[in-house]
C-alpha cells in the first residue's frame, strides 16, 4: 500500500511542478511585430538592379530565425517573389493578408503591403489614400487593417506604406486617413498597432509629431546598437553617395485601455551575400517591437 501512496505523491508533485512552470512562463505573455520594407518592385524594372526573386529566396530563413509573431512587408510587388516568400514562410506563418492585383501594373488595397502571421488573422478594412503624387500613385498606396487572434491578446494591426516625398499637406492627409481607419474600428480592450514605412523621419520636428497625433499612438526609443531603418551610410543597397541616416519605419501602439508592462524596439539588419557588391537583403533595415503584457 505504501508503494501506491508513494507513486501517487510523485504524480502530484509532477503535476504541481508543471503547473508552476506554466504560470511562470513569461514568453507567452509577449507580442512581437516586425515591419520590413523589402524593395521587391516588379523585376521588369531591371535598371534598379535589385533582383527581387534572388533576395526572396534568402529573406524567409532570416525572418524565421528572428521568429516575430507578425511580419509586415512593404514594397511587396513582384508576383514571383511574393509566391516564393509565401511558400518559404508558410510553415511558420500560415496566415497572410494583403493580396496584389496581378492584372495591371497598379495594385489593389494598401499597394505593396503584405502581412504574415503565426496566428489566425482576417482583414477588417483596407483603403487607398485619396491623395498621392508621381510614381507612388501607380502603387495604390494606402493602409490595410487586420485583426489577429493572438493567444496573449487579440489585437488589430494597421500596415501601411506612405508617400515618399510630396508636400506637407499631402503627407498630413495620409496621416489623417490612416488615423481615421484606426478610429473607425477601435474597440475597448482591443489594442491596435500601426506598422510600416511612414516615409516620415523621426527627427522631423514638424511632421513626426503630427503623424503620432493623427494616429493617436505611442512610440518609443530604439534600444539596439543599430539606430536607423534607412541608412545610406552603411546599407549597400542604398545610395552610398549620401550620408542620410533616418528612422522612417515604425511600429506604433494604441492601447485602447490595454496597458503594456514593457516594450522594446530594435532595428535589425538582414544580410547574406547575394551579389558581388551586395549583402544587405533590402535597402531598409527592419524595425521590431516586442511588447510584454
Amino acid at each position: 500500500m505504501d508503494k501506491y501512496v508513494f507513486c501517487l505523491l510523485l504524480c502530484l508533485m509532477g503535476t504541481a511542478g508543471f503547473g508552476a512552470g506554466a504560470n511562470n512562463d513569461t514568453t507567452t505573455r509577449q507580442i512581437s511585430i516586425m515591419s520590413y520594407n523589402i524593395k521587391m518592385l516588379p523585376r521588369g524594372a531591371v535598371f534598379l538592379h535589385h533582383h527581387p526573386v534572388k533576395r526572396a529566396r534568402l529573406i524567409p530563413a532570416k525572418l524565421m530565425e528572428e521568429g516575430t509573431d507578425v511580419v509586415v512587408f512593404e514594397e511587396a510587388f513582384d508576383g514571383l517573389a511574393i509566391r516564393i516568400l509565401k511558400r518559404k514562410l508558410k510553415s511558420l506563418y500560415p496566415y497572410c493578408q494583403g493580396m496584389q492585383n496581378r492584372k495591371t501594373v497598379s495594385y489593389k488595397r494598401a499597394g505593396g503591403v503584405l502581412i504574415f502571421s503565426k496566428y489566425p488573422m482576417h482583414e477588417v478594412e483596407s483603403i487607398r489614400y485619396s491623395r498621392c503624387k508621381g510614381i507612388d500613385c501607380m502603387g495604390n498606396k494606402g493602409s490595410i487593417l487586420v485583426e489577429v487572434e493572438h493567444p496573449v491578446q487579440k489585437f488589430q494591426l494597421l500596415g501601411t506604406h506612405m508617400q515618399a516625398g510630396g508636400s506637407k499637406e499631402l503627407k498630413m492627409s495620409q496621416y489623417a486617413e490612416a488615423g481615421e481607419l484606426l478610429k473607425r474600428h477601435e474597440q475597448p480592450g482591443v489594442p491596435q498597432f500601426a506598422a510600416g514605412d511612414f516615409n516620415t523621419a523621426k527627427d522631423n520636428p514638424k511632421l513626426y509629431p503630427y503623424l503620432v497625433d493623427a494616429l493617436k499612438v505611442e512610440d518609443g526609443e530604439i534600444s539596439s546598437d543599430l539606430k536607423f531603418t534607412s541608412d545610406h551610410l552603411l546599407n549597400d543597397m542604398e545610395n552610398l553617395d549620401s550620408t542620410k541616416r533616418r528612422v522612417i519605419d515604425f511600429v506604433f501602439y494604441k492601447n485602447n485601455g490595454v496597458a503594456a508592462k514593457s516594450s522594446t524596439r530594435y532595428v535589425k539588419e538582414f544580410q547574406q551575400r547575394w551579389a558581388t557588391k551586395h549583402k544587405d537583403l533590402s535597402d531598409h533595415n527592419a524595425i521590431i517591437l516586442d511588447m510584454k503584457f
